[in-house]
């Protein structure tokens, strides 16, 4: 039973258990890959061990969407900062809406680079947005009128959404890589002009 001397966030000396938190300066893809990485972990599991697929479904599907959603949120915050637009991201959980703005600053950005990709991904996180478009349908079993958050889905295969996601997941990756390159490079012009 918990007892008066425990405590949750401490350090221990067994440190290969010590998480080392706030050493990165921008932590948006620390959280974001933290949550794919967890995900792909509970599916490696289930694949190695099986048998816990039906209660694991909704962590699974929470943290790959909640991935999707500080992954977009960042290259919304990077894609405005790099085409000086003011303001950060919208402050919601509504991917479909966050994905349409990332989508465009993409766009903006680079206006050829992988247009059926693009595509596709809109499709797959339409997809995801159908099923859970404000992050509770995985979170909770009950939407807040009392009804059922995922009514009509009866299976769904989690090594495929796993490698689905991996793809969507390559894509944003590499939109994130352009993005900070174009970043890097527009930063030392203006300190050239300095």
């Amino acid at each position: 039973m918990p007892a008066p001397d425990d405590q949750l966030f401490v350090s221990q000396e067994d440190w290969w258990n010590n998480a080392c938190l706030n050493w990165c300066h921008d932590g948006w893809a620390l959280y974001a890959m933290g949550y794919r990485e967890a995900a792909d972990l509970l599916v490696q599991h289930l694949e190695e061990h099986g048998g816990l697929q039906d209660m694991l479904v909704y962590p699974i599907l929470f943290l790959y969407r909640q991935y999707l959603e500080l992954e977009i949120k960042d290259l919304i915050r990077q894609g405005r900062r790099l085409l000086d637009i003011s303001g950060g991201f919208p402050y919601n959980h509504d991917i479909a809406g966050l994905w349409s703005i990332c989508r465009q600053l993409l766009s903006d950005i680079a206006p050829d680079d992988s247009v059926e990709e693009l595509r596709e991904t809109d499709r797959l996180i339409g997809e995801f947005a159908a099923v859970d478009p404000s992050s509770m349908a995985f979170r909770y079993p009950e939407d807040k009128k009392g009804d059922a958050s995922l009514p009509g889905i009866m299976h769904i295969n989690l090594r495929n959404v796993r490698d689905v996601m991996s793809e969507i997941g390559d894509l944003l990756t590499g939109a994130g890589g352009l993005v900070a390159e174009y970043l890097a490079i527009k930063s030392e012009m203006e300190a050239g002009f300095d």
